[in-house]
């Protein structure tokens, strides 16, 4: 799955952003500290995980306006569709999911929304994606606190977790054993 477009109708201090033609490589996001690189981020997250309670808090009501909320336009193989996630302020609403396949067919209900949206992130969930995907700032900063080989080891628990079990910690804790 990649993610090709990004329409941003309000989040934060987003308002009526769109960034098209994303590259199907990388696309790193980089500016000025507050100029609304974590938004970005945090408004990714949101649109394919839902809007937690901290996100709501933080970014919603969106500071200059419009419905809160997005959509995302996601290849997955050969199929594109967009994935539009609305939060009602309540707080706890993640945001109803709709999904809409580039040649129109609609997906209204939530379960057949999350169903599609499910299988186009093969079933990864929030942490795994957080931790592989998608870096920000905060867990940038927190290797700036460890020794070189933390940092190392941190890195690599970051990129061979299976559910959130590293190979790292599996190896440790046999060594431990022995």
């Amino acid at each position: 799955m990649k993610i090709t477009d990004l329409n941003i109708e309000g989040f934060g201090v987003w308002h009526n952003l769109s960034l098209p033609d994303l590259s199907p490589r990388l696309t790193a996001f980089y500016g000025a500290n507050e100029a609304g690189k974590t938004t970005l981020m945090q408004f990714i997250r949101a649109v394919l995980y839902g809007m937690s309670p901290e996100r709501q808090q933080r970014y919603l009501p969106p500071q200059e306006g419009g419905r809160p909320g997005g959509s995302l336009i996601l290849r997955d193989g050969p199929q594109h569709f967009r994935v539009t996630r609305i939060a009602d302020r309540e707080p706890e609403d993640v945001g109803r999911v709709t999904v809409t396949t580039i040649e129109g067919q609609e997906t209204d209900d939530l379960i057949s929304g999350d169903r599609l949206l499910r299988e186009a992130l093969g079933e990864i969930d929030e942490p795994t994606f957080n931790n592989l995907f998608a870096i920000g700032l905060e867990e940038i900063q927190r290797f700036a606190t460890l020794s070189g080989i933390q940092a190392a080891q941190s890195l690599y628990r970051l990129t061979s977790g299976l559910d959130r079990v590293s190979l790292y910690d599996v190896m440790e804790g046999l060594r431990r054993t022995r």
